[in-house]
């Protein structure tokens, strides 16, 4: 067992926790995509790090049983993992488990939930809208917003949760939120993420509708009235000072270049480093403890 065995984990949350605090210069969509891809990065680092070093633990337990794992799922250089690292590692692989099957359920019993009112307006003061993800999901809109909006704001509303379907953001949502649940330290990511996505479906609204300061103005009422009672979402629940500040200044460039490429290289790093560890960790014998 060498030290190597943690890098992809500890880059991939270091690499998580930068982005988290500090702010990207790229458009909306592609700051999405970036993070959600290193949020699944991360979680698939710390998770299969714990499995790793949980299976070799079981090794050194039983080590007469050891020869029926295959041989990928061991170190390779027949060291025992000592009791101190093997213990945390069960433990916390457990906790993972736990965690994501909880944030599954969860996530399962909201959109169905959620699918099942959108076929009705919601009967609700507070002004809310939802898009609402799958089969039979559309826009979740509550009486309480049809009353403070007028219907060139109303096309705002729509054509943002729109572009939260047409795109997927519940995934990326799901991503965000699988990570801050699994890791602590993505929490900032997370919050990243999420403030992202409400941004990229701002600038399709916009580009939509034609005009950022009705966007804009529309998040504004939308956020004044909205009662903080309510337990459902609303549509400016996310950073609505500083998505309006955005909105009333230039246009995001929309990166076609520099989008893709960073994308790229986050990915292939991402996918390459536990590979590149993985070969080293075998080809050297470099005790971690």
């Amino acid at each position: 067992m060498t030290w190597l065995t943690f890098l992809p984990t500890v880059l991939s949350v270091a690499l998580g926790s930068v982005l988290g605090a500090v702010p990207m210069p790229l458009h909306p969509a592609w700051t999405s995509r970036l993070l959600a891809t290193v949020a699944a990065s991360a979680v698939a680092a710390v998770v299969g790090t714990l499995v790793f070093v949980t299976v070799n633990y079981a090794a050194t337990l039983f080590p007469r049983d050891a020869h029926r794992l295959p041989e990928w799922a061991l170190f390779g250089d027949d060291q025992p993992v000592p009791a101190v690292l093997g213990i945390p590692a069960i433990a916390l692989t457990g906790l993972c488990g736990y965690t994501i099957l909880k944030l599954a359920r969860r996530w399962v019993g909201e959109v169905r939930g959620a699918a099942r009112t959108s076929r009705t307006i919601v009967d609700s003061d507070a002004p809310v809208a939802l898009a609402v993800p799958g089969r039979g999901g559309g826009v979740l809109v509550s009486r309480g917003l049809l009353r403070v909006l007028d219907p060139a704001q109303l096309r705002v509303v729509f054509q943002h949760e729109a572009s939260h379907l047409r795109h997927g953001h519940h995934r990326y949502l799901a991503v965000g939120a699988l990570a801050a649940g699994t890791v602590p330290l993505l929490r900032g990511l997370n919050a990243r993420l999420r403030f992202a996505l409400e941004r990229w479906a701002d600038e399709e609204a916009a580009e939509a509708v034609g005009d950022r300061s009705l966007v804009a103005r529309t998040i504004a009422e939308v956020a004044l009235a909205h009662s903080s009672a309510s337990p459902l979402p609303a549509f400016a629940d996310s950073g609505v000072v500083q998505r309006v500040e955005a909105l009333l200044a230039t246009p995001p460039g929309k990166n076609t270049v520099t989008g893709p490429v960073a994308l790229t290289g986050t990915s292939l790093t991402s996918g390459s480093l536990t590979s590149v560890a993985w070969q080293i960790d075998h080809a050297l014998v470099l005790p971690f403890l």
